[in-house]
């Protein structure tokens, strides 16, 4: 008779299954521990604080990495130059960007308190600082914004968090140079968080702060207004919507004209519509056309993949959260600008509208608790799978660009410095974009005009010229042969050379 045994296989089934589902019950519990724990008030104290602390050390690192290089936009230089005069306390008039009153672009009055600190302190370090820790503070309301009012659990609100580090604007703003208007990110979502949970002082005190950052906010904070008059808080929300909006005209309609010479800042970028601000108007009225062929253009609609994918295009899912922002950012995708700027300081208003419609949008997903919303872990990690995926693909701080290599100062740069320092301290300057910023703390610094070298228009105004071979790879070596010629009969002398930078400064009488 054979043996009642059974396969060595069907007798291990039986013991191997309770093994699994165990160690799967171990995980759930611990899982559902740290849930507990996260969701405790040590969290909501601990969590967004820790979180900007290393927001700030990462995104301070990344732009000092940039000034030590020398690879620094010409943006940067202009903020320099500005921050320099009013430190100074001399007509804040900034040649580098095209001999402009310092208020004159966005009417940030912020700039006149930086200025004063600026006494005192290195100013590019102080001001890509700044900048990087307004850019890590945000998450902070962020944080309040996901926990008190989409009523999230903290692990959502984290990954909220994660995926405003990963986000590709947010690294774009922080080496796009010093933009004023981005230290406006953390205020813009401080108001909403306030605004929502109808706290009127720290609300206001945010609402103004914005509006100092540039005139045009005006506008996202009279959106955010329309916002809050929706959900109940009709006189809050007129109030603000009348603030934003008469700032707005204030600022564009009577500041911005008084320090600008020729008229109205900013007209240029809209000159195919008009050539004043009613005319303008009445141009997109009466061309509709046009203007929905500039708003469609293939720009904008890689700028909206940059914006909404990253979040997996959830805000179009709460979309009375981004409704508001929509009307400045249709005046931004119709003008007529560098895309740096389209992509750069243009997208602080909506990606924090971006932010709060997600925050919202995910709690339409999730599961309602008594107190919390829970979100199911496939959609967050999912979220965090985009985020993460277009960082590479768009940030300028992604891996493709070696950051980790930023900072390191070769011989090139040591001649950069080297020749600059030869530049007499009085003197009106003329100079490549690259070592414009090395020269940018006097009265007068003007950038190389671009096309081919021409010396009358290279020495025109200034008593010294800044050259740099790698800033102008198109001109020939006989082109800077003949260049050096023409600037001699200029009156103009070698007065430093070192790798591929040249100085040349005026001859005396």
């Amino acid at each position: 008779n054979a043996p009642l045994t059974a396969p060595a296989d069907t007798l291990d089934a039986p013991r191997r299954r309770p093994a699994r589902l165990s160690f799967r019950r171990r995980v759930d519990k611990h899982v559902l521990r740290w849930q507990a724990r996260m969701d405790g008030e040590w969290a909501d104290r601990v969590v967004p604080s820790a979180a900007a602390i290393a927001l700030f050390v990462l995104f301070a690192s990344l732009s000092l990495a940039t000034v030590r290089s020398i690879e620094t936009p010409v943006d940067l230089a202009s903020a320099v130059q500005g921050t320099w005069l009013l430190s100074e306390g001399v007509d804040p008039v900034v040649t580098i960007d095209g001999s402009q009153h310092v208020l004159a672009r966005q009417a940030a009055f912020v700039m006149i308190p930086i200025g004063l600190v600026g006494r005192f302190v290195p100013l590019e370090p102080m001001l890509l600082v700044l900048q990087a820790a307004a850019l890590a503070a945000a998450v902070i309301p962020l944080w309040w914004i996901a926990r008190r009012h989409a009523h999230l659990r903290a692990g959502a609100a984290l990954t909220l968090v994660v995926v405003y580090a990963l986000y590709p604007a947010v690294h774009n703003l922080n080496l796009s140079g010093f933009h004023p208007e981005v230290l406006a990110m953390p205020a813009l979502l401080g108001a909403m968080f306030f605004g929502l949970g109808a706290r009127w002082r720290p609300f206001a005190a945010c609402a103004v702060f914005v509006v100092l950052c540039r005139a045009d906010l005006g506008l996202a904070v009279a959106g955010l207004g329309g916002l809050l008059a929706w959900r109940g808080e009709r006189r809050a929300g007129a109030i603000t919507a009348a603030f934003g909006i008469g700032w707005t005209i204030l600022a564009v309609g009577v500041i911005q004209p008084l320090v600008t010479e020729g008229g109205t800042a900013h007209l240029e970028a809209f000159a195919a519509y008009g050539d004043t601000l009613w005319g303008v108007a009445w141009g997109m009225l009466t061309h509709p056309v046009e203007v929905l062929g500039d708003l469609v253009d293939q720009a904008n609609f890689e700028l909206f993949v940059i914006l909404f994918a990253p979040v997996l295009f959830l805000p179009l899912l709460a979309p009375r959260f981004l409704v508001p922002v929509l009307p400045l950012q249709f005046l931004y995708l119709v003008s007529d600008v560098p895309n740096e700027a389209r992509v750069g300081q243009q997208t602080v208003a909506i990606t924090a509208f971006i932010f709060l419609a997600t925050a919202i949008a995910l709690a339409g997903f999730g599961r309602k608790g008594i107190e919390k919303v829970t979100v199911d872990g496939r959609l967050l990690g999912a979220l965090v799978l985009a985020a993460a995926v277009f960082f590479v693909q768009d940030a300028t701080s992604s891996p493709y660009q070696e950051p980790w290599a930023w900072g390191a100062s070769d011989a090139a740069d040591d001649a950069r410095r080297a020749v600059a320092d030869e530049v007499p301290d009085d003197a009106a300057v003329r100079a490549s974009p690259t070592v414009v910023i090395l020269v940018a703390q006097r009265p007068e610094v003007y950038v190389v005009p671009g096309g081919g070298p021409d010396a009358r228009a290279i020495v025109a105004d200034v008593d010294a010229v800044l050259l740099d071979r790698d800033d102008h790879p198109k001109w020939t070596d006989r082109q800077w042969t003949d260049l050096a010629s023409d600037l001699r009969a200029e009156g103009f002398r070698e007065a430093a050379a070192e790798e591929t930078v040249q100085l040349w400064v005026r001859s005396g009488p």
